[in-house]
């Protein structure tokens, strides 16, 4: 059982604040990669929540490697999401307030391959994206890759 669902095992789907972090990885001709989310069917950014001891740093090369099969050799902060913005609820009822690090994957190496988080995995030009979740939409209009 992971930190969330242990947290949710005691306080059912009451507002939490949710650590984490999210990662934007560019391709050579400034795609960006998104995630079509197999929990909320809605495209976003790869990224996710903190386990106990881990840092912000860690859990993005463990989300981004779960979630994509993509390994970031070097990560820049771009960009922090919190506040009541960055609530969100889930369509199966739990609520969070993110409190993410945005980062930027640098020197990137692997191969996309999608796990059961993602039911598919695209790069798409940033003046084409598909219908963003929300919380993706506002990072990337955060960090100005969007308006």
């Amino acid at each position: 059982m992971n930190y969330i669902q242990s947290l949710r095992s005691v306080i059912g789907t009451r507002p939490i604040i949710a650590p984490g972090s999210a990662i934007i990885v560019m391709n050579d001709v400034k795609e960006i990669l998104l995630q079509l989310r197999s929990d909320t069917y809605d495209w976003g950014i790869p990224g996710g929540g903190m386990e106990l001891g881990d840092s912000f740093e860690e859990t993005a090369r463990k989300e981004l490697y779960e979630e994509t099969g993509l390994i970031a050799n070097r990560l820049e902060i771009v960009g922090l999401a919190s506040g009541k913005e960055f609530y969100y609820k889930f369509p199966h009822g739990d609520e969070i307030y993110n409190a993410a690090v945005i980062f930027k994957a640098k020197d990137v190496t692997g191969e996309l391959k999608i796990d059961q988080e993602s039911l598919a995995l695209a790069y798409f030009p940033l003046d084409s994206l598909p219908n963003l979740n929300d919380t993706s939409q506002k990072i990337l209009e955060k960090v100005g890759l969007i308006v």
